[in-house]
């Protein structure tokens, strides 16, 4: 799901890495420029900081729902994309001294684009496949279970329930599955033509007969008299009842929109792996178009939760390999490869492709966050990050949310940088 929204707070400086706009010799200043859309959006007007000052700058922007980077530029051997925080504006910095910025961002004010505050005192929020927005000041999160309720927080650590997307299942989904289930998985929030969208998936755990719906809503605040969910029903079937058999299983839905201004919807979990398909822009559902499903990813131990952002001419998929699930047992590790092309071939950071197994590990059991995964990789104007799961081994494998910002090697590779809390 390529979001555009969100930030969170950076936790080392990392200089060597060309996300964070590091400057270590004087250089030009890379400015910011232009107008857009809400998702990638507002107009900016200011520079950011040369040389080895080397400060975020940030620019007024055009408010929309979500606020997108601040620009900066560096010098000749560390100049980057800036970070933003909920009320700055402004556009990515140029990757090499003196160069232009590439996009506009959008916020509500002007001032040096800064990562907001550590939540220093989080509360550990229980939940699986997390899905994140922000909204002005507000951050709401969405995640597996039951009537798809949701939470909001305006300061990264006391969250409240902000509603649910259903009272009742949808009838359809039971008239689909020939099952009745209770639970609603993965839903992925993104926002769209004025419009917020779920994609959300329903099945029975082993199964790949399998649906992926999906449910919109003009605001999120339901406080708010616009405040309505409309469910838009199904979007794509797997192992349809009387229909052809398929060895692939439509969960896990990550929405994006490509460098074309294209949308697609990446999916699937186990049988033969990851696989994404054309959208059509107005109605979140299917294209008529382009009917090609793609295959982008398989492993023999497991493959599920894709999600897809684009950085500096490529498409990275993360997912997750293995076992979910389990507790303490759990074998999640999240992997990710990259492709030129949306629609793939992707490959690893040895050339080995993702349909023949090879990604590059990103996270795995570490002393008491054990398995990883689930998660979903966003872009924040010119920053990056991955919000998933782990199950605590000082919980008795009870799962949480935790979020960390990705930077980016000198070869374009993602690398988590620290977790945003313990």
């Amino acid at each position: 799901m390529n979001r555009t929204p969100f930030v969170f707070a950076a936790f080392s400086a990392l200089t060597s890495l060309v996300a964070l706009g590091c400057g270590s010799s004087s250089g030009g200043v890379g400015e910011a420029a232009g107008a857009g859309t809400p998702n990638n959006a507002g107009t900016g007007s200011s520079n950011g900081g040369a040389g080895d000052t080397a400060t975020l700058g940030g620019s007024a922007g055009a408010t929309t729902p979500m606020g997108d980077a601040g620009s900066s530029a560096g010098g000749t051997s560390g100049a980057g994309a800036a970070g933003m925080g909920a009320s700055n504006g402004g556009a990515s910095g140029a990757t090499s001294a003196g160069g232009s910025a590439a996009a506009a961002g959008s916020g509500s004010s002007g001032g040096p684009a800064v990562y907001p505050t550590p939540a220093t005192d989080h509360r550990a929020i229980s939940v699986h496949d997390p899905s994140m927005i922000q909204v002005g000041s507000t951050y709401y999160l969405f995640a597996t279970g039951g009537k798809l309720g949701f939470r909001s927080s305006t300061n990264l650590s006391t969250w409240a329930n902000a509603g649910a997307i259903f009272t009742a299942l949808p009838g359809w989904i039971a008239t689909e599955l020939g099952t009745t289930i209770t639970d609603l998985w993965a839903p992925d929030i993104s926002f769209e033509n004025g419009t917020y969208r779920v994609y959300y998936a329903g099945s029975s755990f082993g199964s790949n007969h399998s649906v992926i719906g999906l449910a919109t809503n003009t605001t999120l605040d339901a406080k708010n008299a616009a405040y309505e969910w409309v469910d838009q029903g199904l979007v794509i079937e797997s192992n349809k009842t009387g229909g052809t058999s398929d060895n692939w299983n439509a969960i896990d839905p990550n929405f994006i929109k490509d460098e074309r201004g294209l949308d697609w919807l990446v999916f699937g979990s186990f049988w033969s792996g990851i696989k994404l398909r054309r959208l059509d822009s107005t109605t979140g559902k299917l294209s008529t178009t382009d009917t090609t499903l793609y295959s982008l990813a398989s492993n023999s131990g497991g493959v599920e939760a894709p999600s897809i952002v684009f950085h500096n001419g490529y498409y990275y998929l993360f997912v997750s390999f293995d076992a979910c699930c389990k507790g303490v047992n759990s074998t999640y590790r999240t992997m990710v490869g990259r492709s030129t092309a949306i629609t793939g071939p992707y490959a690893d950071n040895t050339g080995k492709a993702m349909l023949a197994g090879g990604a590059l590990q990103l996270l795995a059991k570490d002393g008491r966050y054990i398995g990883p995964g689930g998660g979903t990789a966003f872009r924040d104007g010119g920053l990056y990050y991955y919000a998933y799961h782990y199950y605590d081994g000082n919980a008795n494998g009870a799962s949480f949310l935790m979020l960390r910002p990705i930077a980016w090697t000198a070869d374009d590779w993602p690398m988590f940088m620290a977790p945003l809390w313990e």
